[in-house]
């Protein structure tokens, strides 16, 4: 009787446990102007490594032959586990000590189930600070 009684509380946790859906992790996209033929270039940084952090850029449509054309410079997160961190980026020219033209800060958490949520955005900039783009969470 014993057993049975185990083999039916085993049971019920079992399809109680199948009925939960646990939502897909979210990723962040972040998509910003760059121009890597002026020697600058956006690099990412965080202060927990919270995130994988993957870029693809894509140059503008132009006409053949144009040179010197900028294009955006788009960021993936992927969250590797839950917490609380600063992601910035700073788009500067490596080679030349770092001179900084812009940065951009996201403040993001991470919940158990790596869902993402925007707790801050600001940017500041060399001469006029650029707008943080809004990150698309998916």
């Amino acid at each position: 009787m014993k057993k049975m009684v185990m083999i039916a509380l085993a049971l019920a946790l079992l399809l109680a446990a199948c009925g939960k859906e646990t939502p897909a992790p979210q990723t962040v996209s972040i998509a910003l102007d760059s121009n890597p033929t002026t020697g600058f270039s956006w690099q990412a940084a965080q202060s927990e490594e919270l995130f994988k952090i993957e870029s693809s850029y894509a140059v503008k449509d132009h006409p053949e032959g144009m040179v010197g054309v900028g294009g955006t410079e788009t960021f993936t997160l992927t969250p590797l586990k839950a917490g609380k961190t600063e992601v910035s980026f700073t788009y500067a020219r490596a080679w030349e000590g770092g001179e900084q033209a812009d940065q951009v800060v996201y403040t993001f958490e991470i919940d158990k189930n790596f869902q993402v949520k925007m707790l801050d955005g600001y940017s500041t900039g060399a001469e006029e600070p650029i707008p943080a783009p809004s990150p698309e969470i998916k």
